[in-house]
């Protein structure tokens, strides 16, 4: 699964998408569940890339669907986050649902713990803030998720963040 949404992450996202489909169902089909919310949460990724937003939400319901039945709402949040982001892509114009979806995301993680994906949330909500002219909000919501961070190369999201932040000030 990972080899295939690689390479539709490195530029072919047809192949990649096809091949993770097929992975996932075959994945599927012997019966395994652990992990599925991610895989699904990554072939969105894909349909996204490939500019087929219409699957690539139904691809997300999917994936927290499995969430449900399963009790594993770990990767929720990641989920929540690429459905805002994938929101947005169409209708920039119309964010309240995006808006929705960032917020879950960021509620969900902050509940779990789980701060890295919260900080991803909160980048794309303040993201959304500053893009509808709500920079105070943006300079709410940044600055606790940032919070004991610092930049890495692994993830250049922090940076992004501290760099929003600063130019919102």
């Amino acid at each position: 699964m990972y080899a295939n949404w690689v390479r539709g992450k490195q530029g072919d996202p047809d192949a990649g998408a096809l091949g993770l489909r097929q992975a996932l169902a075959s994945y599927l089909a012997q019966g395994n569940k652990s992990g599925a919310p991610s895989f699904y949460g990554l072939l969105a990724e894909l349909e996204a890339k490939r500019l087929d937003l219409g699957c690539a939400l139904k691809t997300i319901d999917a994936g927290l669907a499995i969430a449900e039945e399963t009790g594993e709402h770990y990767t929720d949040p990641y989920l929540y986050r690429l459905r805002g982001e994938f929101l947005l892509t169409p209708r920039p114009a119309a964010p309240v649902p995006a808006e929705e979806a960032f917020q879950t995301a960021i509620a969900i993680a902050q509940g779990q713990g789980a701060r890295g994906y919260a900080l991803l949330a909160s980048h794309s909500l303040a993201k959304l803030y500053q893009s509808t002219g709500r920079p105070n909000e943006a300079q709410v919501i940044l600055p606790p998720a940032l919070e004991g961070f610092s930049p890495t190369p692994e993830m250049p999201e922090i940076a992004e963040a501290q760099a929003l932040l600063r130019t919102l000030a």
